[in-house]
């Protein structure tokens, strides 16, 4: 599998929304390619199996972040290919600033609510900037 999108529904948002907030660590984007925008550590273990599930059935997710851009916040070209075997992002809110899958893919993903993507971790990838808005996502490894 190189690519999938599908969209979760927006109770699940709801309460990764809520899982979110009860981080309370460092920011960690100084340390990432994360631009202009917050980022958590690993928090999967605020995660129970049932959401996780809902993210990705048929793997094992076993790394996930939080990154919440400021207006101006971007990623940098980056893939995860030494860590995992696939990534994933879903979306959090509507938003500008769309992730971009190099080759490949060589696709355009456009920030809605629910979106959840899911490719080879060799994939190069960015997020554009945030010229409008403040862009939430969930990040997730996977086995």
């Amino acid at each position: 599998m190189l690519f999938k999108e599908f969209s979760l529904p927006k109770e699940t948002v709801d309460k990764i929304l809520n899982i979110v907030q009860k981080y309370n660590g460092q920011d960690v984007s100084m340390y990432t390619s994360t631009q202009n925008g917050y980022q958590t550590d690993n928090i999967i273990n605020l995660f129970d199996r049932e959401i996780l599930k809902e993210i990705e059935p048929d793997r094992e997710i076993f790394h996930i972040h939080y990154i919440k851009y400021n207006k101006g916040g971007f990623q940098l070209a980056h893939n995860h290919h030494e860590t995992e075997k696939y990534s994933f992002i879903t979306y959090l809110n509507n938003s500008d600033g769309p992730t971009y899958l190099m080759d490949p893919i060589n696709k355009k993903i456009y920030p809605e609510t629910g979106k959840t993507i899911v490719f080879d971790a060799r994939i190069l990838h960015y997020g554009e900037k945030c010229k409008n808005q403040e862009k939430k996502i969930l990040v997730g490894a996977i086995k």
